[in-house]
């Protein structure tokens, strides 16, 4: 057993000190900044290649057939509709279309005509005052070609 000392019996046993370094400050890093260039170190900035234009291409506009193959056509319409009725043409090709008609002329009491000149083959249809069509199927007609028709309403 070991001995105890005098100091140890009045009090108890003593805690052995244990050394207690101070807090630290933090530690706080300068502020890095860029130093300024001096002027004879500024250089232009290289300048910025502008992008090439660039070319859009449009489809070229359908060519017109040629002249030779452009020919009249000629409708002939042979019916009396009556005083104050006319007679209209719907289609589709050279300019015709199914929604409005075009007038046919009137030539005589029972003929009407329309013609142009035309470069396709036309379907076409006619109709009295333009809102009773004729009967039966749609007609077709060529370039170069006179139709003479009897309609039906």
């Amino acid at each position: 057993m070991k001995p105890v000392k005098a100091s140890q019996k009045k009090n108890g046993p003593q805690p052995t000190p244990v050394a207690v370094k101070p807090a630290s400050p933090p530690i706080v890093k300068p502020a890095v900044t860029q130093a300024k260039p001096v002027p004879s170190e500024i250089k232009p900035a290289a300048p910025v290649a502008k992008p090439a234009p660039v070319a859009v291409s449009k489809p070229a506009p359908a060519a017109p057939p040629a002249p030779a193959s452009r020919k009249p056509v000629t409708i002939e319409a042979k019916i009396d509709v009556g005083f104050g009725n006319a007679l209209y043409l719907r289609g589709e090709g050279n300019g015709l279309n199914w929604n409005h008609g075009v007038p046919l002329t009137c030539v005589d009491g029972t003929t009407w005509k329309w013609s142009a000149v035309a470069g396709e083959k036309l379907q076409f249809k006619l109709l009295l005052n333009d809102a009773i069509w004729a009967k039966g199927e749609n007609l077709v007609a060529t370039p170069g070609e006179r139709i003479e028709i009897a309609p039906a309403f």
